[in-house]
């Protein structure tokens, strides 16, 4: 008879594979990290408790929100350095589970499904096809090299070319923090040269793996767009941002994961996630608004012929002709009882979920006329999903009952 210990241990076990086995694919995301800084910044200028000036920590409390399984594991460097094959993992988390223990085990025995390319904020003042100095080789070649010797290493793996945002110091006539006008020309060259670099160096990349997923996640731009909407540009920068590289504060980072969140799981982040007090106050009460902005310009980013630069499956999302159709208001917002809506033309379904992502109710709503009605739950905030009979369409709201 086997002591218990070993009995807990078999059982624990056999529990583990049903789990995994369990997952379907886009529940799950094991991930290699060829990055620097701009995803997982440690030498913090004013240190946090864990790991919050990183991706990837803010990546697994949404993963983890939503039900799904984020492994990660990743090394520091730039292209130049990424290209000396094979890598090594280096980061190591607090919270987020590692994927790979290179000091034991191969590339291809880790097993991966995504792996993430950035490379250097700095480099943007030559083409992306030009070699570095000194080097044989450009920004493409390298990243090329990577995605070949990945793939034969282990052969279906999405590939994701992160977005980084530019060096900040050329724009600054003195120290951190920019002036205003210091920092309307940085953000005016992150959305128009320093974003026209990426999507060169991506398009040079994918000319030469068309057989293969890789895509890419425009990081830098989307933060940027969002910090000169209101409300977003009332938050200092000092509280974005802690130098001139810039290294962001844990309200960057988040960010950042959020929309990369929602490109490797191809879903917008969890309604329910209770974001952490780290974030800045706007970033934390605008959420659900944020996260509908960050989702819908990632389901209008393709390439010309209409194809997702973003995602490697196709994603339901709202067509032009939809658009026409669902242009609906709702009010009033706080509400004591009843939700009503104005130009609803076709029938919807609408659930309400808590804060804890519990649906509380399920209902169908044929017109304007049809109310949702919310008396039977008790005051406070609840998220609305409303989509329609065809699933074309889907909605995230913030609702206050009083």
């Amino acid at each position: 008879m086997k002591p218990k210990s070993s009995l807990l241990g078999t059982l624990l076990l056999f529990v583990g594979i049903s789990y995994a086995f369990a997952q379907s694919p886009d529940d799950a995301s094991s991930m290699f990290v060829f990055g620097h800084s701009l995803i997982h910044h440690e030498n913090q200028v004013n240190p946090t408790p864990s790991q919050e000036t990183s991706v990837p920590h803010w990546i697994h409390f949404l993963a983890q929100e939503a039900g799904k399984q984020y492994n990660i594991s990743g090394q520091y460097g730039f292209l130049t350095t990424h290209i000396n094959l094979p890598p090594i993992a280096q980061w190591g988390f607090d919270f987020a589970p590692s994927a790979w223990e290179s000091d034991y085990e191969t590339f291809a025995q880790a097993n991966f499904s995504d792996v993430l390319i950035t490379p250097a904020n700095f480099i943007q003042w030559q083409g992306p096809s030009e070699n570095f100095y000194g080097k044989s080789f450009s920004p493409i070649d390298a990243t090329n090299t990577m995605i070949d010797w990945c793939h034969e290493q282990t052969p279906f793996i999405n590939y994701y070319v992160y977005e980084n945002w530019p060096d900040m110091a050329p724009f600054l006539n003195a120290d951190f923090p920019p002036s205003n006008s210091e920092w309307i020309a940085y953000n005016e060259y992150l959305q128009n040269d320093f974003s026209d670099w990426f999507d060169g160096y991506f398009e040079g990349i994918t000319a030469n793996q068309q057989d293969r997923c890789v895509k890419m996640i425009p990081v830098g731009r989307l933060i940027s767009k969002a910090l000169q909407t209101s409300p977003y540009d009332q938050i200092n920068i000092t509280d974005l941002y802690e130098d001139n590289a810039p290294h962001g504060r844990p309200t960057i980072y988040f960010m950042a994961a959020m929309i990369t969140y929602m490109a490797i799981y191809e879903e917008i982040t969890p309604v329910s996630y209770q974001v952490s007090n780290f974030i800045e106050p706007i970033v934390r009460n605008n959420y659900a608004t944020l996260s509908e902005f960050f989702w819908n310009e990632l389901l209008a980013f393709n390439i010309q012929n209409g194809d997702s630069k973003v995602f490697c499956n196709t994603i339901s999302s709202t067509t032009d002709q939809d658009t026409e159709t669902i242009t609906f208001e709702f009010y009033p917002n706080p509400t004591t009882d009843n939700i009503y809506f104005r130009n609803l033309n076709q029938k919807v379904n609408i659930s309400v979920r808590d804060a804890t992502g519990k649906t509380l109710l399920n209902q169908t709503i044929d017109n304007e006329s049809n109310p949702l009605d919310l008396s039977g739950l008790l005051s406070g905030m609840y998220f609305i999903e409303i989509n329609t009979i065809n699933n074309n369409y889907k909605q995230h709201f913030k609702i206050i009952k009083t």
